[in-house]
């Protein structure tokens, strides 16, 4: 049963992700979310079987059902991805509060990240949206006063940090927006969660800056954020106890 229901989670998964697409897609071009999806080469509307997650993709053979223009491979890869996680985080937590913590973390990291590789932004009211309801929850758990410190501490490490390299270098190290969602990523991380998921995601950064943009001067970071948070929330007491065994040998 529990195999069954992971499987019902990851389609669902990504029929989020295919929404999410679309919302990371329209906001940033100012595009109303009211109408039917279009072809982004020929604007023509999609038919109901194109926009079905993955299946519409491979009926269609990769290519736009009315002027056969290619579709980038990489949206069924986000639907396969998003429903992943979705379905790990099921079978992490199941239907308990942990698990609807983990679909809002899914829902706007993935958001912010399509929205950044794209556009190169973070879409501020998504990750505002995200937060009422994690707060809330965080209420009910009774751990709100921790990630208030925890969301508080390290948006003002970060801006800190950007204020000083900034007036040092005359450069910016940090995007505003980086720095903001790291507002919503505090009250999913304690604070030493928070600040390893950073560390993380600054190593990730820095190796694919190396070996796969030499020479570009932006570097999408939400994408290794995301990555950093998503093993802080569920291998960061792991790792950093690992860690703290390995020095002490």
């Amino acid at each position: 049963m529990t195999a069954l229901i992971a499987i019902i989670v990851f389609l669902y998964g990504m029929i989020f992700l295919s929404f999410f697409d679309v919302l990371a897609t329209r906001i940033p071009k100012g595009e109303t979310l009211l109408g039917r999806s279009h072809c982004e080469h020929c604007d023509k509307q999609l038919k109901l079987v194109d926009v079905i997650p993955v299946l519409g993709f491979i009926i269609n053979r990769g290519k736009c059902s009315t002027c056969h223009s290619p579709i980038p491979y990489y949206h069924p890869l986000i639907e396969i991805f998003g429903g992943l996680l979705f379905s790990i985080a099921y079978l992490f937590d199941g239907f308990t509060l942990p698990f609807w913590i983990a679909a809002i973390m899914i829902s706007v990291l993935m958001i912010e990240t399509i929205a950044d590789i794209r556009y190169r932004i973070v879409i501020d009211r998504i990750w505002m949206l995200g937060l009422v309801p994690l707060m809330i929850i965080r209420i009910i758990q009774g751990s709100w006063v921790i990630h208030l410190i925890s969301s508080v501490s390290i948006f003002v490490f970060l801006y800190l940090l950007a204020f000083i390299y900034q007036k040092a270098t005359k450069k910016e190290a940090l995007g505003g927006g980086d720095i903001k969602l790291y507002i919503f990523i505090g009250w999913l991380l304690t604070p030493v969660l928070s600040f390893l998921s950073l560390f993380l995601g600054s190593i990730f950064g820095l190796i694919y800056s190396v070996i796969k943009k030499k020479g570009q001067t932006y570097i999408p970071l939400v994408p290794f954020l995301a990555i950093g948070v998503y093993l802080a929330y569920y291998y960061g007491e792991w790792l950093i106890n690992g860690y703290l065994s390995w020095i002490r040998m």
